[in-house]
């Protein structure tokens, strides 16, 4: 679902030969445009090992800051190729965590960044966890709804789109609603 422009872009890349062979290797560059992360998506279904990543450490990268405008609302997904349906001032976790360990999480606090969560819909307790711990930093924070979808990866560009100007502001109670909603009742009949 890629465009050219996507293409250009995001400076994707492939090689025909060795360890990346077959696979689509997307770079992240930091907030000089130096290159500090990539991973490599194998274009195989079959393959066992799906993503190779760049060996540094996750915390300290955010995934393609050259394109982030702090003073913006922030769209985050979980992972980089969800970033080929999003908006243009978004990034991704490198994963299924935001901590207060991470470079992306303090430069979200250094700016008071307001933050769109999209996350994957397996995600959902993570996206509370994450959603509470931004607002406890006096973040404004929305969340969007996949709808059926299981991740933004399966959206077209454009129901993302709708799906991100429908976005809910996340409130605190929020999170003891989705607590509750995951009870399961314990009477026996």
């Amino acid at each position: 679902g890629l465009t050219e422009k996507d293409v250009w872009y995001f400076k994707l890349g492939c090689a025909s030969t060795g360890k990346y062979r077959r696979r689509v290797i997307m770079p992240s560059f930091d907030s000089l445009g130096e290159l500090n992360f990539f991973v490599a998506r194998s274009i195989d279904s079959d393959n066992r090992f799906k993503y190779i990543n760049a060996p540094t450490d996750k915390k300290t990268i955010i995934f393609n800051e050259y394109n982030i405008d702090w003073t913006k609302n922030l769209t985050i997904v979980e992972g980089p190729f969800d970033l080929g349906k999003a908006n243009e001032n978004a990034t991704c976790l490198l994963g299924a965590n935001l901590t207060e360990e991470m470079a992306l999480f303090k430069k979200i606090i250094e700016f008071r960044t307001p933050i769109t969560l999209a996350l994957d819909s397996d995600m959902s307790y993570k996206t509370q966890k994450i959603a509470s711990l931004l607002s406890s930093y006096d973040c404004q924070v929305k969340i969007v709804d996949l709808g059926k979808n299981e991740d933004v990866g399966e959206m077209s560009k454009s129901e993302f789109a709708s799906a991100l100007n429908l976005a809910k502001l996340w409130q605190s109670d929020e999170r003891l609603k989705y607590k509750i909603s995951k009870i399961g009742s314990g009477s026996i009949l």
